[in-house]
């Protein structure tokens, strides 16, 4: 599979904003509990702050976005939102409480709203069906990499200069990728280029009779409700339970999840360029078998009590689970016709990231705050989160601890509905795919 300079030059650029992407998305979660600790917010608030507000926004400005990636310059549209979700980055860095701090990871989720419909419809105009899947696997390991230069880079100046300090310093470069990206990348000629975009409602009704669509929607929504969970609160986990410092329980999440996210999306890219571009049913065969293999694994990470067993398992868990989640969003662009992919990507995106991130990360803080409860008693929420009464320290990190790790345990069984909703996507996609294509100049 070959690729010229510019192909080259777009898919690292891509991957570099991609990864600052991810890195001012995922900041929060390596220092939500420094963040947690001094505003002395409950589990339920971390996860609204560093999900939830991030995700309804993210997730309720895409579809516009795209609607308006379907007419504008994509190129465009990423530069401006590069700018802004960094800008918003650094000003969390300069909230004074839990209200300007909310409403800053808002003003990131907007940003960040503009990026992925506009590349996979860049993708789909620039490269044959054959290579999409290896191009968006190689351009998301960006994600990864921005969790683990996130977890690093930002644990280690979290420790040594304060949350604040990690927020600014982490926002800034993006500013300087969008103007790179806006100078040196051009705007694909679009497929079809003649017709016109069709209405939201036309679209909406178009993926909404997709079987295949939906069902990949559905069971990408639960791998992200999993993932998304670990991703804010795996770090958290490791301090409470383990008594790791920021540095330590970054480097743990960097090692553990974000090598598993980069490695499992490239490799599961080229395998389902290898084995699934002829062979469409296992689009969804392929994931569903992963994310079976990592329901168990995951578990069995969740119970441990030793933290080397812990990242091992968590390491196999979420290389299962992120394996085709790349492949996913490419092919539901093969679900539709060309002038509604960048509408369609947002579409599952709203469903991935509202229900997976959002409502995900505020159902675990609200499960791991009763659980904690039950763990600790009627006084936790005087007890830990006042003066404390002189109560030690240690008796409300073990009791949010126990309280964490039951709530992602119970989290983890929501990879049944995934592993279920692959495999009816499976059953369909051949015969949609067919259809689609067959009607494409």
């Amino acid at each position: 599979m070959r690729f010229s300079g510019r192909d080259w030059w777009f898919i690292f650029l891509l991957g570099t904003i991609y990864a600052f992407n991810f890195i001012d998305r995922m900041i929060i979660a390596v220092v939500g509990e420094p963040i947690r600790q001094e505003f002395g917010l409950s589990d339920f608030q971390l996860g609204i702050m560093g999900g939830a507000a991030f995700a309804l926004f993210y997730g309720g400005i895409g579809i516009p976005i795209a609607r308006l990636a379907e007419r504008v310059s994509r190129v465009g549209l990423i530069a401006t939102a590069t700018a802004v979700w960094s800008a918003m980055t650094m000003l969390s860095g300069a909230a004074m409480g839990y209200g300007q701090l909310l409403l800053a990871r808002m003003g990131v989720g907007i940003g960040e709203a503009a990026f992925t419909p506009s590349v996979v419809s860049m993708i789909a105009d620039r490269f044959e069906p054959r290579k999409r899947a290896t191009v968006f696997s190689m351009i998301a390991v960006g994600v990864s990499a921005g969790g683990a230069i996130g977890a690093l880079g930002g644990g280690w100046i979290a420790q040594q200069h304060g949350w604040r300090m990690a927020f600014l310093i982490m926002g800034a470069p993006g500013l300087l990728l969008a103007l790179l990206l806006w100078l040196t990348i051009a705007e694909p000629k679009r497929r079809n280029a003649g017709a016109v975009a069709p209405p939201f409602g036309k679209v909406l009704s178009r993926v909404g009779r997709s079987s295949a669509f939906v069902s990949f929607t559905i069971g990408s929504g639960m791998v992200a409700l999993v993932g998304f969970g670990l991703n804010i609160f795996l770090i958290p986990l490791l301090i409470r339970r383990f008594g790791f410092d920021v540095g330590q329980a970054a480097l743990t999440f960097a090692l553990a999840f974000s090598l598993a996210t980069a490695s499992g999306g490239v490799i599961g890219g080229l395998l389902a360029d290898r084995f699934a571009s002829n062979h469409p049913q296992r689009y969804g065969y392929l994931p569903a078998f992963s994310t079976s293999l990592a329901l168990p694994l995951f578990i069995a990470a969740i119970y441990q009590d030793d933290w080397r067993v812990l990242a091992v398992l968590i390491f196999a868990a979420t290389f299962c689970l992120y394996a085709f989640l790349p492949t996913i969003m490419t092919v539901t662009q093969r679900l539709v016709e060309p002038r509604m992919r960048a509408t369609a990507a947002a579409i599952h995106a709203f469903g991935q990231t509202v229900f997976g991130l959002g409502l995900g990360s505020a159902f675990l803080g609200l499960m791991s705050d009763w659980l904690a409860r039950r763990a600790y008693g009627a006084e936790y929420v005087a007890d830990c989160f006042a003066a404390k009464d002189g109560i030690p320290d240690a008796l409300c990190s073990a009791a949010s601890g126990t309280g964490l790790q039951q709530a992602l345990m119970l989290l983890g069984l929501f990879l049944l509905l995934a592993i279920a909703s692959y495999w009816v996507a499976a059953r369909s996609i051949a015969v949609e795919i067919a259809a689609v294509e067959g009607k494409e100049v």
